[in-house]
């Protein structure tokens, strides 16, 4: 009976121990410094919009503290690579032709997180994100779940103004929650 209960507090302790280092942020890494975006898209706001949404982001999640590049023990570094406009639903036209109704607008990126302390790199990946839209037609009545969260115009607060311009905030707010759950998740 002895070895049992001393087997049971074993694979319980190995239990605890790998759940509590599996979570936890390394020790020496405490803030992050946010490189600027740089932009190889020819959407010329594209930068601008990451930029402020990360910053953003990274505060109201109280992740890590943001400071400057030559005090932090981490880099945070993004390049845009591309902005894509995709055909996403099609119908037939009264001719018999194919028409594109809505187009998914693809925000691609290059994300490299890196320990300055430690000289690595935490992780470096290509993520994408996209938003849909209907072109002349109003995003916040066009009757389309536009981010996939699962609200339809007047229920979802980012689904407003001119279509492709729309389509391009939330797929950059998508890509930014994305980049915060990828730094969170290599904890």
């Amino acid at each position: 009976k002895t070895m049992i209960k001393i087997i049971i507090v074993i694979f319980l302790l190995q239990g605890c121990f790998f759940y509590s280092l599996s979570g936890s942020l390394p020790a020496h890494i405490d803030s992050i410094s946010i490189a600027p975006v740089i932009n190889e898209s020819a959407e010329f706001s594209v930068a601008e919009i990451l930029n402020e949404e990360l910053n953003e982001l990274m505060i109201s999640e109280n992740v890590l503290d943001i400071i400057l590049p030559e005090q932090a023990d981490s880099r945070l570094n993004v390049i845009i690579t591309s902005i894509i406009d995709r055909p996403y639903t099609y119908s037939l036209s009264n001719d018999g032709m194919e028409e594109v109704e809505e187009w998914k607008l693809v925000v691609k990126a290059n994300v490299l997180w890196y320990d300055i302390k430690r000289d690595e790199v935490l992780f470096e990946k290509n993520m994408s994100s996209w938003g849909s839209y209907t072109p002349g037609v109003d995003i916040g009545a066009d009757g389309l779940d536009n981010d996939g969260n699962g609200l339809i115009d007047s229920e979802d607060s980012n689904e407003t103004g001119s279509p492709r311009e729309s389509a391009l905030t939330i797929s950059v707010s998508k890509l930014s929650h994305n980049i915060i759950n990828e730094i969170t998740n290599t904890w």
